[in-house]
Parts: structure tokens; sequence; C-alpha cells
């Protein structure tokens, strides 16, 4: 099977799951928030290139809120702002604005350019937040599943003048209290989606993903080499001290809960300060990938929406 072919079963399994998730009706709103919906933080008329923004209901734009920037998973392949919007929503509740960008898929673009948006979506941040009640001393940054890689990127990034060149971006002014991710998949290089690395499938589409990332240049991209979490750590200050300390959820329900595992690994390998929160197999099948962002109302998912949300304090203090 040719490389083409892996990755057309790449983005059908992820388009799929796109048509599958249409129209759901189990899922829960939150009350007492407010949103500002499809906010354009560069004007090129893409959709892709809009952002929300979520603050407490009664919350009257005087002062500012501790801060939590969300990027939603998805595959690299599928989903947009809205569809995490339950939970955004349900942590703004809680005391917080909370900024959530779109960015562009791999089906038309590459890595760099997702980070590209990513970025110009925090230099939007960085300039109109303060004033629109975002407090940018206290800021937790959060992704679940490629969310997750691409928050854990986005955070070495920030303190890696190579990778803000091989990245084609500039820094941000403001740094970052704390990460957390949930369910994430940060080790690219074992991007094992749909079988494992003994079967053909495996293999086959997770090179798929390496090729998606580097898109047209290939290996000749300045951020091959500086796409895994376990490379890109190395590539952050040297002695890891600036880096924020890390929340991990985890559910061993999760069926790309090895992910997680990898990711303590290599958190520990580098002596960097982080806090996980595991659930395990007899905690319920319903914990499944991602289950406190797609049910944030669950007794579970709101243990654990929490005890992230009193780490990122703790961080701030």
């Amino acid at each position: 099977m040719s490389e083409k072919d892996y990755r057309k079963i790449l983005v059908d399994f992820w388009e799929t799951i796109e048509e599958n998730s249409k129209g759901r009706t189990d899922t829960v709103k939150p009350s007492g928030f407010r949103v500002e919906k499809h906010v354009p933080y560069i004007m090129d008329y893409n959709v892709d290139h809009m952002m929300n923004l979520y603050y407490p209901e009664d919350f009257n734009g005087e002062g500012k809120l501790p801060a939590i920037i969300n990027i939603h998973g998805g595959g690299w392949c599928f989903s947009h702002i809205d569809d995490s919007e339950n939970y955004m929503a349900a942590l703004a509740t809680e005391g917080y604005a909370v900024m959530g960008m779109g960015y562009r898929l791999l089906q038309t673009t590459d890595l760099q350019g997702i980070v590209s948006d990513i970025f110009d979506s925090l230099h939007w941040l960085e300039k109109y937040g303060p004033m629109r009640g975002f407090d940018l001393d206290k800021v937790l940054l959060t992704g679940d599943s490629a969310g997750g890689h691409l928050a854990l990127l986005t955070a070495c990034i920030m303190q890696s003048e190579e990778l803000c060149k091989a990245y084609s971006v500039e820094p941000v002014s403001f740094k970052l209290s704390a990460v957390s991710v949930c369910c994430p998949c940060p080790i690219t290089d074992k991007l094992y989606i749909l079988e494992g690395e003994d079967t053909d499938v495996g293999r086959g589409t997770a090179k798929a993903y390496i090729d998606m990332f580097l898109g047209k240049q290939g290996e000749n991209a300045p951020w091959n080499g500086h796409i895994s979490f376990s490379d890109t750590i190395k590539d952050a200050e040297p002695d890891k001290k600036g880096f924020p300390p890390v929340y991990l959820i985890a559910s061993e329900n999760d069926f790309l809960h090895f992910q997680s595992l990898l990711l303590k690994d290599v958190l520990e390998e580098n002596g960097l300060e982080y806090k996980m929160l595991k659930w395990k197999k007899e905690d319920g099948v319903h914990l499944y990938h991602v289950f406190n962002i797609e049910h944030w109302e669950w007794y579970e998912s709101k243990i654990s929406n929490r005890s992230m949300l009193e780490y990122f304090m703790s961080k701030t203090k």
C-alpha cells in the first residue's frame, strides 16, 4: 500500500468520526456563562482563523480573570472550536476567562501552518486580552488528544529561539503558569492510531502522520526532528527550569492510553514537574478518550476539571 493510501485511511477515519458526531443529543450545556463567538484573530475571512471567548455570566468587563487558553483536539484532521464549547463554558463558570482558537487542519496545511495559526491567536490575546478581562500573568494552556500535543509543542516553542525559527513564529511576551493535557498524543513518532506498531497499517499510518506534519517540504522542513515532545523538550531551555508544570489527565479506558504513559516517561526522564490524575479501568468504561471534554457534567469529569484548576491556581501564587 502506498503512502498516499495510508494518508487516505487516516483522513477517512477522522472524517467518519466527525460525521458520526454530528447531531449528537447527549451533550449538556452549562449555565452561568456568556460567550463572544467567532472573533477573527486574522482578518482573512477564513473560518479556521476565529476564536471563542468565554466568561462567567456576571463578569462585567471590569478587572481581570485568570486566563485559560484551550487547543482543541481531533487528530489534527477534524473538529472546530465550537465542538469544545460546553467544556470551555463550564471552565468559565468557575471564574475564568477562556479562549479557544480554531486552526487549519492537516488536509489544508502542515504542522508549521497549524502552529502559525496558534501563535497568531496568542498574539491577538497578547494585544487585546488584557482589555477584555484576561489576566496574562495567570495563564493555563490546555489541550486534549492532538490538542495536547499542540499545547506541549506550543509551550516548548515559547521557550526556544530555535523552535521559533524552525516554525517561523514570533515569541509572545506572556508566560504560562501551567499546561494541562487530557488523553494527549504528544509522542508523534509513535502515533499508532488505528492498529498497533506490529502491523502494516499501524506503521503505515504513523508514517503518514509524519509526512502530513512535514508537508510539501518533506524531510527538508525546518521543523523536521522538532515535532514529538520527546524531541522538542530538548530544544527548550537546556536546564528545563523554566518549563511550566504539567497536569496530565489520563484514563486506562482511553484507546490511546499508551501515549499518556509515554508522556509520563518523558516528563520524568527530563526531570519536569508534573502531576498525573489517572482513572483506572474499574472506574468505568465511560471514562473513554477525552471523556471530560465531551461530558463536562459527569461526576468524574468535574473531579478531573476542578483538580486541574486547583493545580493551575496553586502555580500562580
